[in-house]
């Protein structure tokens, strides 16, 4: 498939100065709550201070609302820190194994889906990894399903790493907890480290049925992360987490993780974060109720939205549209960003997401929305 390197590699990226709203993140549609304001209001009183080495405040307030103990939780600047300093631990356990044992397959393998959040390949690329891709597909509207373990896990050789996106960006589909144990048991009976990034399950309506923490602990193989950035609206603050019971790789991270990586704006932020409930509970209602509404109006344009779990909506253009003549008249006209969707494997520039909102600004990515395919309708049959 084609690939532009004309887009943004990633949301937010708003370069241009008449983006009003950007639909191209898809983080909590409420905004920062007032605790996080609030927390980071006096700015100089936490410039002076060294952040905490090992963020123990932080950590504690996790323990209670994750139920998972404070030893087995990590922190780092964001999920990609995490999912940077993994992919270097796996390869570095994979290059000392290979050296003990004398073996010359010292390059380090992982299984991704397709499509997927585009970063886990930066990181795996960037530490050597082979990796190998269980391509979704289109035609069955890119469902994750049990196939996986057989040509995922099964049909590879020397598979050290596997890593899942729940619920996945950018398709949105979320794993059905069953599934995920049936996953985690085949990678513990291989020794194979199984990674879940769970950075978007917060916004999830009844995570209990797709989040693998209550299977944490049964698991030395899997490794849960998460981030605060999508669920309390705070990307700016870059903080994130891991946890796992695996003793010897929570040291091999916290070994490759630089010193004082969280800064004390960030452990302040995700402190008064954790102290929010009704808050998440009305973005979860508010995320359902929306969803519905935009699934329904942009089938009634024509395109094909992805019916997911996620705070967010992949869908196509028709084919027969200029893609980037599309995605540059929502800014030009509009000032409206989308996330083009072409630096995903396995997919166009005809795909795009969007993040939910709330719903005057929702109503608003509908009038543009059809004005802009009204626009690329004319213009096809003009060259017709």
């Amino acid at each position: 498939m084609e690939k532009h390197d004309k887009y943004p590699a990633h949301g937010g990226d708003c370069k241009q100065n008449n983006i009003r709203l950007d639909f191209s993140v898809n983080i909590n549609p409420l905004g920062p709550p007032k605790s996080v304001l609030n927390a980071l209001k006096n700015p100089a009183s936490l410039l002076g201070k060294y952040p905490t080495p090992d963020q123990y405040a932080l950590r504690k307030l996790l323990e209670a609302k994750r139920n998972i103990p404070m030893d087995r939780i990590l922190i780092g600047n964001g999920a990609s820190e995490i999912i940077s300093i993994l992919a270097g631990a796996i390869a570095t356990r994979k290059l000392k194994n290979s050296s003990t044992e004398n073996s010359g397959n010292i390059l380090p393998v992982a299984s991704v889906i397709a499509p997927t959040f585009s970063g886990y390949e930066r990181a795996l690329l960037a530490y050597g990894f082979d990796i190998k891709y269980f391509e979704l597909t289109e035609c069955y509207d890119f469902r994750f399903n049990e196939s996986f373990i057989d040509r995922g896990i099964k049909d590879i050789d020397n598979l050290d790493l596997v890593i899942l996106c729940n619920p996945n960006n950018p398709t949105g589909e979320a794993i059905p907890k069953t599934l995920i144990k049936k996953i985690a048991d085949e990678c513990q009976k291989r020794d194979i480290i199984l990674a879940i990034d769970e950075t978007f399950m917060g916004l999830v309506n009844n995570k209990s049925k797709y989040s693998c923490e209550s299977i944490l602990g049964k698991n030395k193989n899997l490794i849960l992360i998460d981030a605060f950035t999508k669920l309390y609206a705070i990307p700016g603050v870059r903080l994130g987490y891991c946890a796992t019971y695996n003793e010897e790789l929570l040291k091999a991270i916290s070994f490759i993780k630089p010193e004082w990586s969280v800064s004390t704006f960030a452990e302040a932020a995700g402190i008064a974060a954790l102290s929010e409930n009704s808050y998440i509970d009305e973005a979860i209602t508010l995320i359902e109720k929306e969803k519905k509404y935009l699934l329904k109006e942009l089938s009634s344009l024509g395109f094909c939205p992805q019916e997911g779990d996620a705070p967010f909506i992949l869908f196509s253009i028709p084919q027969k549209y200029n893609a980037k003549t599309f995605y540059d008249k929502m800014i030009k006209d509009h000032g409206i960003l989308l996330r083009n969707c072409s630096n995903f494997h396995g997919l166009d520039d005809h795909y795009f997401r969007i993040g939910i909102k709330k719903h005057e600004e929702n109503v608003e990515l509908m009038k543009a929305l059809k004005n802009v395919s009204s626009y690329c309708s004319q213009g096809t049959r003009l060259q017709q």
